[in-house]
């Protein structure tokens, strides 16, 4: 079955919020500079803005996505509470799962950071010197949703696969290093 993500989440945009203005140490303001190039948080990020009652309604949720909307690199982030409170900058829009029971948000995170899917959102994007992906197009975009226990299955094979990726490239750098070491003990001789 596939479904429209707007009838299994709730969009909303990310705030622009003027840090020099509300500088605080008490709410996370997550930008695109939070996520490595394997799009992993970076280590330690600090609280920037101070507590207003005008953002609680901003505070990112366990489950949500984030879907970088803005930039020639869209892909989606799972909010898994270890910043909180939390808000996404106006780089992102916010998907909220409606139906946790129907849809998981680690699936639709799978989903939305697949080659085939950031090609479709690159395809749709508007703008030449900053691309958009709009929110209309984020919303008419088609889930193929599974039974619950497809989902976890894929988000657990893509996990392992992850944890395979990160493995041979650890095994390829200590070759590296054995045969670097082997090679200055033969010059040495």
């Amino acid at each position: 079955m596939r479904i429209v993500i707007k009838h299994i989440a709730d969009l909303y945009s990310g705030i622009y919020v003027n840090t020099s203005s509300s500088r605080g140490s008490a709410v996370h303001y997550l930008q695109v500079r939070h996520w490595d190039k394997e799009k992993r948080w970076a280590n330690d990020i600090k609280p920037e803005l101070r507590e207003e009652n005008r953002l609680h309604k901003n505070y990112l949720q366990l489950g949500d996505i984030l879907l970088a909307t803005k930039g020639f690199d869209p892909f989606a982030v799972l909010y898994d509470g270890r910043y909180a409170p939390a808000i996404a900058s106006s780089v992102f829009t916010v998907l909220h799962i409606k139906d946790k029971n129907k849809v998981l948000p680690a699936y639709l995170h799978w989903y939305l950071n697949h080659p085939a899917t950031t090609r479709k959102l690159t395809t749709a994007s508007k703008g030449t010197s900053i691309p958009l992906i709009t929110r209309d197009v984020i919303e008419q975009l088609e889930v193929p949703v599974p039974s619950l226990e497809k989902q976890r299955i894929i988000t657990q094979v893509q996990h392992m696969q992850q944890q395979a990726i990160k493995l041979r490239t650890r095994i390829n750098q200590l070759n590296e290093a054995i045969l670097n070491f082997n090679l200055l003990q033969t010059a040495n001789r």
